[in-house]
């Protein structure tokens, strides 16, 4: 399901070593260089010599495209064929790259021979400087098995829709054997690329100023002005002194890239000093900024960052949530030092009545700790910031320590039992802190008359990968799983594998589907490595006879309802023959259980051979509406998934993303655009991360599938092996309710259209308003890559739903009826 990537290696001691030897490849120094390349999108991307930012010789390879507009070719590239094709003596590529510009493009590098696809191949992302040079060193190490190290034909360069008109220059492209090294740079590069950041260094200073007149705006006191004016002061000193190590005769091209490095993280500090201020005036003037601790509020669809970067909290006196009975909702409070750390803090709520004397208990309302996780390098998609993330939900520490400066945040989860009487109940939550006064505040929960369902609103194929080792240990493993299996059932997931060789765990699947929480479960994996180039029959007769022992076992269960096949991961054309042969000998040994795949045709088996499969997955980007109801007339159902990708401007749950991303995927996209079903490939690589037992700064290592950060693992494995959610699957969690209050309030509608001749006045204006409020708002989602991250629009969108279920008087509503299964409402 993935292409290899390659993770950015700089190495000061190699950078700066004296010994100049290494194998050179191309150095761009004649016309004939540059003519021997091959540049797509002729026209529009340019390649030529330059006498600019030239690390070797004289001259450097230029490289400009245009900023994308539709219509113009999304992948702009130019390839090359190595002058050393024998790559086997050597461990590492080097190459320079300089951006003269402000701006941070994709930019990657795919390597293979004459055989493997390019595609196949080694794929490298460079961490491109902003108007900087940096030399990156490629480990060959990393050339996937099948390519021939002998016979390397092909190196790649790409980008990818460039928001902005694009400008590199390469240069220096060599081997080195190990121990070999390479000699720095000329001066006279060097200092052409010195001057570029200090263009930078310039551009900082002047956004440091702007942002001092804003942050001395927000507070008229005197004894204000002068701290802003201190932390100001302190920022421009850091330029000046990196203003000063451009300038000197020991330059290095390491610490040219360090000093670019610091550099971009100036104007996010600034921002945070302006953030600061914000919460001050907020808590000032609700007289709460008196003593050594300021608290804020955020809601759950946010990432609010301990250190480095701008923050948007809010200042209250209370705060008020919505929940439908068995929903769990949740919010943020932050808390920030005064001047010095504070010690033992912690976040309580004690028991909420309503008017009426009902009581929503203490232990229904969870104060937890968020943890941070620490990235150190730019992942293959664009981020805002590399360092401390909000990810882990603590639920195992206790009272925390803040140091001065940092901002620390609790998870606030409500749960609303299924008999909660509905209506409004009110209570207080208090912050505490050694030595400091406790602050309290107001909290309203809204209970609705209506009830979610035990099970998820959705089906969805989601692989949870048992990790015994990781878990709690193998002997503790027979209890530890059921413990996973209910986590995962609280969160909507079912305990399920697309890949599984082996049976389902039917102890389990049994156990869910008596709790009423299960939808679907794999009864095995179908030709996931690729299929068979001989002996076809023998294979196919093989796997029936692996997944007989699962069918007949779930036949009598009763359980084929919630049963899939899945097979064939995200193949292309050329095995769609097969896999319709595949799929042809499935149907006839299991002829109730649906057939999924994610190969890729995206007519959705309309206009290819592939006749015989019951479920196509594509990725989100290319769900077709249109196309897919034409499938569902023939049958077919349509589902949608997430992987590595899509990137940003589409959703996807990576730690760098926006949480609400998460819950609009799962809840207002699914409800517009209506997928048959959710399928992700992976909730635990966890590669060798051991568990979470200290916070809130924790050393579990973010990095999952090569080097993305949360691509494959929503959860982590905390003290004594127990799961730990995230923020990003409590917003899969409250997307997946948010689904479910549309599916509710459409039950209704469709009751009331079907007593459309005795309904009551107030009953046909009821009607009216809710047939408006159902469809999602295009300012809240338009596309899936054109959507609003404002928690307040999403809000408003889904407390309207609940307004009108709840106004509509009926509380029995259940579209998914007694036994949900995968095959959905259809």
């Amino acid at each position: 399901m993935r292409t290899q990537l390659v993770p950015l290696l700089l190495s000061a001691s190699v950078l700066a070593a004296p010994a100049p030897a290494a194998t050179p490849l191309f150095d761009f120094e004649t016309d004939a260089d540059v003519a021997a390349l091959r540049l797509s999108s002729q026209g529009q991307s340019k390649l030529q010599r330059s006498p600019r930012f030239a690390t070797s010789g004289a001259s450097s390879l230029e490289f400009t495209t245009p900023a994308w507009k539709k219509g113009m070719p999304e992948w702009p590239s130019f390839e090359m064929k190595p002058t050393v094709s024998d790559w086997r003596p050597f461990d590492r590529l080097v190459v320079d790259v300089t951006n003269p510009r402000g701006e941070r493009h994709t930019f990657q590098l795919l390597i293979s021979d004459s055989k493997v696809p390019f595609r196949k191949g080694l794929r490298y992302r460079f961490d491109l400087p902003m108007r900087g040079c940096r030399r990156f060193v490629i480990p060959l190490s990393s050339l996937p098995r099948s390519v021939d190290r002998a016979d390397i034909a092909i190196l790649h360069f790409f980008t990818q829709r460039p928001d902005t008109d694009l400008e590199l220059h390469l240069d220096n492209l060599v081997l080195l054997e190990k121990g070999e090294t390479l000699p720095e740079p000329d001066m006279r590069c060097l200092r052409q690329a010195a001057e570029l950041t200090l263009a930078g260094v310039r551009e900082a200073e002047q956004t440091l100023k702007a942002r001092q007149q804003e942050a001395e705006g927000l507070n008229d006191s005197p004894e204000a002005k002068e701290v802003v004016r201190g932390q100001f002061g302190v920022l421009m000193k850091r330029l000046a002194v990196l203003r000063k190590e451009l300038g000197a005769e020991s330059l290095t091209l390491a610490r040219l890239d360090a000093v670019a490095r610091q550099l971009t993280t100036v104007p996010s500090k600034a921002d945070r000093v302006v953030s600061v201020l914000q919460l001050h005036r907020g808590c000032a003037a609700l007289g709460r900024a008196s003593g050594r601790m300021l608290v804020g509020f955020a809601t759950s669809m946010v990432k609010v960052l301990p250190r480095d970067m701008p923050f948007d909290l809010q200042a209250a006196r209370d705060v008020e949530l919505n929940l439908a009975r068995n929903e769990k909702e949740s919010f943020q409070v932050a808390v920030l030092p005064v001047g010095d750390g504070l010690k033992q803090v912690s976040v309580s709520v004690g028991e909420l009545k309503s008017d009426r004397g009902a009581v929503l208990a203490p232990d229904c309302i969870q104060c937890d700790v968020v943890g941070y996780v620490e990235t150190k390098q730019r992942p293959p998609y664009s981020v805002s910031y590399v360092g401390w993330w909000p990810d882990p939900i603590l639920d195992f520490l206790g009272p925390v320590d803040v140091a001065a400066g940092d901002l620390q945040t609790f998870w606030i989860r409500v749960r609303v039992p299924k008999a909660q009487a509905p209506g409004v109940y009110k209570g207080m939550l208090t912050v505490s802190a050694e030595g400091v006064a406790p602050q309290r505040f107001g909290l309203a929960v809204r209970v609705y008359g209506f009830t979610l369902p035990d099970h998820s609103p959705l089906p969805t194929a989601i692989t949870f990968s048992e990790r015994p080792a990781q878990m709690g240990g193998k002997d503790a493993w027979p209890k530890r799983k059921l413990q996973y299996a209910d986590f995962l059932a609280d969160y909507y997931i079912d305990y399920d594998s697309l890949y599984r060789k082996q049976a389902p765990d039917f102890d389990v699947v049994k156990r869910q589907h008596e709790q009423g929480q299960l939808v679907a479960f794999n009864l095995g994996n179908v030709f996931n490595a690729g299929a068979p180039t001989s002996g076809f029959d023998s294979a196919m007769n093989d796997t029936i006879a692996r997944l007989r022992l699962a069918y007949d076992k779930a036949k009598n269960l009763g359980l084929l309802d919630h049963a899939y096949i899945y097979g064939f991961d995200e193949r292309g054309k050329d095995q769609f023959p097969t896999l319709e042969k595949c799929a042809q000998g499935l149907q006839r040994a299991f002829p109730d259980v649906l057939l999924m795949t994610t190969s890729y045709d995206h007519s959705f088996g309309l206009d290819s051979v592939v006749k015989t499969i019951d479920a196509w997955c594509p990725l989100t980007p290319k769900f077709d509406v249109q196309q897919a109801a034409k499938a569902r007339a023939a049958g077919r159902h349509v589902w949608w998934y997430i992987c590595c990708g899509p990137h940003n401007p589409h959703a996807n749950m990576f730690v760098e993303y926006a949480a609400i991303e998460g819950r609009l995927l799962m809840g207002a996209m699914t409800a517009k655009y209506r997928p048959d079903g959710f399928l992700y490939y992976s909730l635990t690589i966890w590669n060798d991360n051991k568990p979470i037992e200290t916070g809130p700064f924790t050393t579990w290592n973010p990095v999952s599938w090569t080097t993305y950060h949360g691509d494959g693992s929503w959860f982590c494995s905390g003290k004594d092996g127990k799961p730990v959610p995230t923020i990003r699957l409590e917003n899969f969690r409250d997307g997946l309710e948010d689904y479910a209050y549309a599916l509710i309030l459409e039950d209704i509608i469709r009751r009331q259209e079907a007593k459309s001749a005795s309904l009551t006045e107030q009953e046909k204006q009821w009607l009216v308003q809710a047939k408006a409020a159902l469809p999602v708002p295009e300012p809240l989602v338009k596309t899936t890559a054109e959507y609003s991250r404002d928690p307040a629009r999403l809000y408003a969108w889904r407390n309207r739903v609940g307004d009108l279920i709840d106004r509509s008087g009926v509380k029995d509503a259940n579209p998914w009826g007694a036994d949900f299964g995968v095959r959905g409402l259809r």
